[in-house]
């Protein structure tokens, strides 16, 4: 199976999009480059070996994310400009609403299935809250892959600006200085 990789952009807008809304569930799409035809003959890991390249997220809804008609409209703007610049919906993120809850559920799996008929690499991206803390140390993500018609959990194997984005994570959390402002 090919590795995922997310750019900072990507992963530090899927997990900011949690934190923006802490009290909600919230979820989103991954946009890849359209890729080019690759042969299938290379091995996995080696130097040649495939991965896809989130380079972007597109936080869709916080709260209610079963609601199926703004999900269909979403679903069809983004392809539509996904199409005219050169990307592909290649992925679904999701943070649930209880912060011990990083599984995927029915509404998760639908739409990441619904993705992976037109890319046969979609990643299902589960944000952990329970690894969203000050100190950031850890990757907050469990990536699914589809296999023989399930999702099962893989290792995130992924690479990002760990110093830009472990920085841009802590800065939600912090407190703002308190007292006088000065100009």
């Amino acid at each position: 199976m090919p590795g995922v990789k997310l750019t900072t952009q990507a992963y530090c807008k899927m997990v900011l999009h949690g934190a923006k809304y802490p009290h909600c569930a919230v979820n989103g799409l991954l946009v890849a480059e359209k890729q080019k035809p690759r042969k299938e003959h290379l091995p996995l890991g080696g130097p040649g070996a495939h991965h896809t390249l989130f380079v972007d997220c597109i936080p869709l809804f916080h709260g209610t994310l079963a609601l199926a008609p703004m999900l269909e409209v979403a679903l069809t703007l983004i392809d539509s400009w996904c199409k005219d610049n050169s990307y592909v919906i290649a992925g679904y993120y999701q943070a649930n609403e209880r912060v011990k809850d990083a599984s995927p559920n029915q509404v998760a799996e639908k739409v990441a299935s619904r993705i992976a008929e037109g890319f046969s690499d979609t990643a299902l991206i589960m944000v952990d809250n329970t690894k969203f803390t000050m100190d950031c140390v850890v990757p907050t993500i469990h990536v699914y892959e589809h296999h023989e018609n399930k999702w099962r959990c893989r290792d995130p194997h992924y690479r990002r600006d760990t110093v830009r984005a472990e920085g841009v994570e802590k800065s939600p959390l912090q407190a703002p200085p308190t007292g006088p402002s000065v100009r």
